[in-house]
């Protein structure tokens, strides 16, 4: 069930403001001040934590779990337009501009937030630069991770968008190897939204670089065997 809840003590219990990089700069004290002003929400997998043109303001910082923003069309398509773990922040734009909300936030696993009245935000960027600062350092790179988004779409065919994707959702599995893993592994239902392609087209490009031996599924990731090879065949079809 979803809920708020008072913010909690103890060394493994205490939220945190500062666990995201926009208000990493906070002293304790100003920390502890602001997390006085807001509360915990906890939801459980599967459900909205806002929902599409909702017109609520709150700033949320992901404390554990992972939530997703969803885009859901009208013809029943859904469209991945990020996931969110410990540490992220999410739902500044409608704190900023004071519009609804521009996307669905759904929880993935359970999960819980420290909520930010808009009110709160707002006067922590008055008296923040440092803060002002990271925030406009994220929403460029997220501005830049549009863009390479856009890009994809109009240069690269399906297949190289998934290996795009690949690429990009992965992380080094150790200092000793060349290969990269999706941890937990993503479903082909999930990579296909992602990239603007059906499950089945997925299915059928993942199903042949497990074939090349490119690509290894577990139970616990997504293991990418020749990560090189991935770009390459991206950069070859980038020059065609």
């Amino acid at each position: 069930m979803t809920g708020d809840v008072s913010l909690p003590s103890g060394p493994q219990t205490t939220p945190s403001l500062r666990v995201t990089s926009i208000f990493a700069s906070l002293s304790p004290a100003d920390e502890r001040q602001w997390l006085d002003r807001c509360r915990v929400r906890s939801i459980s997998a599967g459900e909205a934590l806002v929902d599409y043109e909702e017109p609520t303001t709150e700033v949320f910082v992901v404390q554990s779990g992972e939530l997703r923003a969803v885009l859901r069309y009208a013809v029943g398509k859904e469209a991945i337009l990020g996931t969110f773990r410990r540490g992220d922040v999410i739902g500044e734009v409608a704190a900023i501009d004071g519009l609804t909300r521009s996307a669905n936030l759904m929880a993935v696993t359970d999960a819980s937030v420290v909520v930010l009245p808009g009110t709160v935000f707002h006067d922590i960027m008055k008296q923040n630069f440092d803060v002002c600062m990271a925030l406009m350092q994220l929403l460029a790179h997220r501005l830049r991770q549009t863009n390479e988004r856009l890009s994809e779409l109009t240069f690269l065919d399906t297949k190289h968008r998934l290996y795009n994707a690949l690429l990009r959702l992965s992380r080094a599995r150790s200092e000793t190897t060349r290969e990269r893993i999706i941890s937990p592994p993503m479903v082909h239902a999930d990579l296909a939204e992602l990239i603007g392609a059906s499950r089945e087209t997925v299915s059928r490009e993942m199903s042949r670089l497990s074939r090349d031996a490119l690509v290894e599924r577990t139970s616990r990731a997504i293991v990418l065997k020749n990560p090189a090879e991935l770009s390459r065949r991206i950069s070859k079809a980038l020059e065609q």
